[in-house]
């Protein structure tokens, strides 16, 4: 055997040998999942269940904080730089503390994405809009698994009412009860058929006459429960429940704000018993 035939049988060999690896390592580069920056740990929830296995979600607003009272972080510009979508609610389009970055930066402009589902999204109705909207986005920014995602969202859709089902028979107790509640907690309320006697804001946003005004509406309606939101008023509205001899609660409107609640089941399911066990405690 020559030496060039040595030397060819040599590197065909090595050629054999290598194929597996390079074909392992490409395997691997393909299945690193697509980063997708979230507005919300809402957004996050919804991403992050339909695309399990293909896509990452990213949230730049902390699950206890209030979206449109919070700067995004050096960390937040990081996730945002290295997405291939932003992914954001509609109203976030109104908030300079996350669209003003995004102006700022002409290379995250293209990658945004708006949310057509209007509302607040702990409603399970508003939950299913969201989830088939989302839906939508992730088809359009991963075509390859498009008819995975829209499959995946049919079946959370049902996942939905069937737990909107349950949470319903639960809160029976709670139907046509009069409560007074952070204007950010009352569409849930509402859905869990109570009367939504009197709302409130952030209370540094909320003059004295406009605090009162709601106290005297609770006060006529012999208001039952006073219900905060966490990532707004988060606590303050313990003084009115004081004053009315209700019960206090505070609810969160997004995953995560309270401990093992990383997901909408979770916290809207820990809403609901939160609102119950406020009561039981208050004996009422």
């Amino acid at each position: 055997m020559t030496r060039l035939s040595h030397a060819l049988r040599c590197l065909a060999f090595a050629c054999l040998c290598l194929a597996p690896l390079t074909a392992s390592a490409l395997a691997q580069t393909q299945a690193t999942p697509i980063v997708i920056a979230a507005g919300t740990t809402l957004v996050a929830d919804i991403v992050g269940d339909l695309g399990r296995g293909f896509l990452t979600a990213a949230p730049i607003v902390p699950a206890a904080s209030c979206p449109g009272h919070t700067d995004l972080r050096a960390s937040d510009m990081r996730t945002l730089a290295n997405a291939k979508a932003i992914i954001l609610h509609d109203w976030q389009t109104h908030f300079d503390s996350v669209m003003g970055p995004i102006r700022n930066d002409p290379a995250l402009i293209p990658k945004v994405r708006v949310v057509a589902a209007p509302g607040n999204w702990m409603v399970p109705d508003r939950q299913k809009a969201a989830t088939l909207a989302v839906a939508g986005i992730l088809a359009a920014i991963d075509p390859p698994h498009a008819a995975l995602y829209e499959k995946r969202a049919k079946t959370r859709v049902a996942e939905v009412d069937r737990i909107a089902a349950a949470l319903s028979a639960k809160a029976k107790p709670l139907a046509g009860m009069p409560v007074m509640a952070d204007c950010q907690q009352a569409p849930f309320l509402q859905w869990l058929d109570c009367d939504v006697a009197a709302q409130y804001g952030r209370f540094e946003e909320s003059g004295p006459q406009q605090l009162a005004q709601a106290v005297a509406k609770a006060r006529n309606a012999n208001v039952r429960l006073v219900v905060d939101n966490l990532q707004s008023s988060g606590g303050s509205g313990k003084t009115f429940a004081g004053d009315l001899g209700a019960a206090f609660v505070v609810l969160s409107n997004f995953p995560g704000g309270f401990p093992d609640t990383p997901t909408w089941a979770a916290a809207v399911a820990a809403n609901t018993d939160r609102c119950l066990a406020a009561l039981k405690r208050h004996g009422k």
